[in-house]
């Protein structure tokens, strides 16, 4: 039968002769005929390879690639014919070179009856992974097992699984390669000696991998083909490749950065009100507050407790004047959000709720409290971006986009096609929609918090949402490893509710609420608000709220830095907030250090993520935190103290501070409001200002940083600004002795008499929760001036 197949594709124009050779620089492949095999190369170094290659049919019988039958050069590449343990199906494996990498297509002729289909790659116990989507239980998926199948798991106790509500098959390996399995199938990848995990059941049941295999890395989907590419270099390298294939991801308007205020349950427009109200009065930052469910219009009669969703109006006994609300907050400076699903609720308090949507508009399954929308029904899902325009028009330009990925849709029926196939896609389908529509309305005025995710979200999110954790510390250490690996398929713009959402019960502490709005001062989005005292922050104690006002504070003095981040994600997709082993994937250290992170290239943060904050906190003591740093040096901000890297040390963090560093040889963009110089003070709500600018400058900087040019020679700095505002400032953490700025030396002033000057420098103690150092302002003329440092 082979023969006879072989002399059928020899006349077809294909060659059964011994593989075809791959020469060329980069990365290459090899093939071997018998039994079928890939070896994937870069300058002659294998990387990975695909190995064992078979699929499962709908009867769960299960069938292997066996041999090459015929092969034929193909625009960049090679395909080839392989035969089957089914005598009447072979496979078309095609293997191309892109600009990215290598791309491995493989299909089955005829496709029909295939349910799963399954390819080993070698590997070994000894490499480390990063990937996987945002997960909340591991940076390091070494010996993992990964679900892609989007589920939501609340970054708690009763979550604590592999799964995630935005799960990715990208992944990258410290062997120098990465691999993006080019699906959105549900499915499983299996790292070499993995194990399975009995937290993880799910119905129906997974794409089976076999556990404890120690060289192979195991992928597994429910579909008839399986698309996949390969990468090679560094982290950052492999990350770009993925990126160009998925899209990079969009860049937010800045006040997406800004911050958010919301609560579990507002009960009348007033306490909207209430907290726009409080947070101007005590100086606090405020763009943007949302209102969460139920704000919807319920049924008539009915109270207002949990609204039909769906309804997408404004319950008018909660919201008597929902469109003077919100010109009346509009007037104050602050946007209007709601949080919106994708499906309707069948009653509310026990009324019916009503709905218009057309014949065929809701999915096909067994729910008996929610219709799903089919998004996949064109009719559908025009008239649901309708009604999401309606709201937007009145002048709502934040969406909290919750669900998506809540209900399994495996064996739910769409009008564009199964379950396993639109599963993953869902949440997709659903951002589109909001996004769309917030397009229509506001151009890229608008930010979001989706909680969905995939390959490809964050080029169309503009921000995501690490949801749900509890208020605990170890809900707190959850969240910050979902937001280490969100940058795939999120939103490298990312954040929180700082304290957590779950109550655990008069939560969230003073201890925790602190240490999670530290964390959330040096992530991408600043959001505070929950079902518990969270939600109104003012109920704090005095010294609690001006902790929590110092981290909003510190946020937006870091905002050009987190900006300047994002631009480099939306051109490549670096990550704003990275894995330490994403720079430094060669140190073991790094690949354990799943509680720190660095923020960009330059700042390295450790947020107090341990149980005994909680105890620490409330005793006044200083809580103990283990600390990787990199080789070089680096300067302790909150101290000034100047430590060795390429080590662990143990630094001691009270409640005003946490463990933050600035790589030494460094400078980045720092808009500083502690110490204020200017006669003028930062507005409350100011993120950035044309006429207005500063810098963080390590006094051994050497090098090009943006707007400035640092030259450090032993004792004396010399730092030189081009294009820089009629108002730029320097902060220096170190003591100065003598300064010159554009030619003329310049004594020393306070910084009371500081405000009162056009340019000058002033000593500046560290206070609670601030920077110590030398201040320097600076009057640019033409935008250009010079200044020199001779430290003390």
């Amino acid at each position: 039968m082979r023969h006879l197949l072989a002399l059928l594709l020899v006349a077809a124009g294909l060659s059964a002769s011994a593989p075809i050779a791959v020469a060329g620089s980069g990365l290459t492949w090899k093939a071997v005929n018998t039994p079928f095999s890939l070896d994937f190369q870069d300058g002659g170094r294998t990387l990975t390879g695909q190995r064992e290659t078979f699929y499962r049919l709908a009867d769960g019988t299960q069938h292997s690639l066996t041999m090459v039958v015929a092969q034929k050069r193909v625009p960049g590449g090679v395909r080839y014919v392989v035969a089957t343990t089914e005598a009447a199906r072979t496979a078309n494996v095609v293997v191309t070179r892109t600009d990215r990498g290598l791309r491995v297509g493989w299909t089955l002729e005829p496709p029909t009856g295939v349910a799963q289909v399954s390819a080993n790659l070698t590997g070994s116990l000894e490499e480390h992974f990063l990937g996987g989507g945002a997960h909340t239980m591991f940076v390091d998926l070494q010996r993992r097992v990964l679900l892609n199948k989007a589920v939501f798991v609340g970054a708690s106790n009763f979550g604590k699984c592999n799964k995630n509500g935005a799960p990715s098959t990208f992944f990258m390996s410290s062997a120098g390669y990465g691999v993006y399995a080019d699906t959105r199938a549900i499915g499983r990848t299996a790292f070499p000696g993995a194990l399975a995990d009995d937290h993880c059941a799910d119905k129906p049941a997974p794409c089976p991998v076999t556990f404890g295999v120690p060289d192979r890395i195991q992928l597994c989907f429910k579909t008839s083909r399986l698309d996949y590419e390969v990468y090679a270099g560094s982290p950052q390298k492999v990350n770009s490749a993925y990126f160009k294939r998925v899209g990079t991801p969009t860049l937010p308007p800045a006040r997406q950065f800004a911050l958010t205020k919301w609560r579990d349950k507002y009960n009348h427009s007033d306490e909207v009100v209430e907290d726009v109200t409080q947070f101007q009065a005590r100086g606090v930052p405020l763009d943007t507050l949302w209102v969460d469910n139920p704000w919807e219009q319920g049924p008539e009669g009915a109270r207002p407790t949990y609204a039909c969703i769906g309804a997408l109006k404004f319950d008018r006994t909660m919201y008597p004047d929902a469109q003077g609300t919100i010109d009346w907050m509009r007037s104050r400076g602050v946007n209007m959000g709601v949080w919106v699903a994708p499906f309707l609720s069948k009653a509310s308090d026990g009324k019916t709720c009503p709905h218009d949507y057309p014949e065929g508009s809701f999915a096909q399954s067994d729910r008996t409290n929610v219709w799903d929308l089919d998004l996949t029904n064109p009719v559908a899902r025009a008239h649901y971006e309708a009604r999401l325009e309606a709201v937007f028009r009145m002048g709502v330009n934040f969406v909290k986009g919750d669900r998506g990925e809540e209900h399994n849709f495996e064996e739910t029926t769409f009008a564009g096609g199964p379950g396993t196939l639109i599963h993953n896609e869902y949440p997709l389908l659903y951002a589109e929609s909001v996004v769309k529509m917030l397009r229509k309305v506001h151009g890229d005025n608008y930010t979001t918090l989706f909680r969905a995710g995939g390959d490809g979200m964050p080029g169309l999110l503009h921000g995501f949402w690490q949801a749900d954790a509890d208020m605990s510390f170890d809900g707190l250490r959850l969240t910050n490893r979902r937001g280490i690996n969100s940058w795939i398929s999120g939103h490298p713009v990312h954040g929180s509710d700082i304290g957590g959402y779950r109550n655990l019960g008069g939560g969230p502490s003073e201890s925790l609420f602190v240490r999670w709005a530290q964390q959330s001062a040096v992530t991408p989005v600043f959001q505070v608000g929950s079902s518990g005292r969270n939600s109104t922050p003012w109920v704090y104690d005095a010294a609690t709220f001006e902790r929590f006002k110092r981290a909003a504070v510190l946020h937006y003095e870091l905002f050009p830095y987190l900006f300047a981040q994002a631009v480099r994600a939306s051109r490549d997709g670096t990550p704003i907030t990275q894995p330490m082993a994403f720079r430094h994937p060669g140190e073991e250290a790094a690949w354990k250090a799943d509680q720190q992170f660095m923020v960009g290239p330059d700042l390295l943060a450790a947020p107090v993520t341990a149980d005994r904050a909680e105890t620490d906190g409330a005793a006044g003591k200083p809580t103990p935190v283990d600390v990787w740093l990199p080789r070089g040096e680096w300067i302790d901000l909150f101290s000034g103290e100047r430590v060795t890297g390429g080590r662990t040390i143990t630094r001691e963090s009270t409640l005003d501070e946490f463990p933050l560093y600035l790589r030494a040889s460094s400078a980045m963009p720092f808009n500083f409001r502690t110490p204020d110089v200017w006669s003028k003070a930062w507005d409350v709500n100011d993120l950035d200002r044309r006429d207005r600018a500063g810098w963080l400058v390590s006094p051994t900087a050497d090098g090009r940083f943006g707007n400035l040019q640092v030259d450090s020679f032993g004792k004396h700095v010399l730092v030189t600004l081009r294009g820089a505002p009629s108002e730029s400032q320097l902060m220096v953490p170190a003591d100065v002795k003598r300064v010159v700025i554009d030619g003329r030396p310049v004594g020393s002033s306070t910084v009371e008499d500081l405000r009162g000057k056009a340019a000058g420098w002033a000593t500046v103690s560290s206070a609670p929760g601030t920077f110590g150092g030398t201040v320097l302002k600076l009057q640019p003329r033409h935008g250009s001036s010079t200044v020199l440092l001779t430290l003390g």
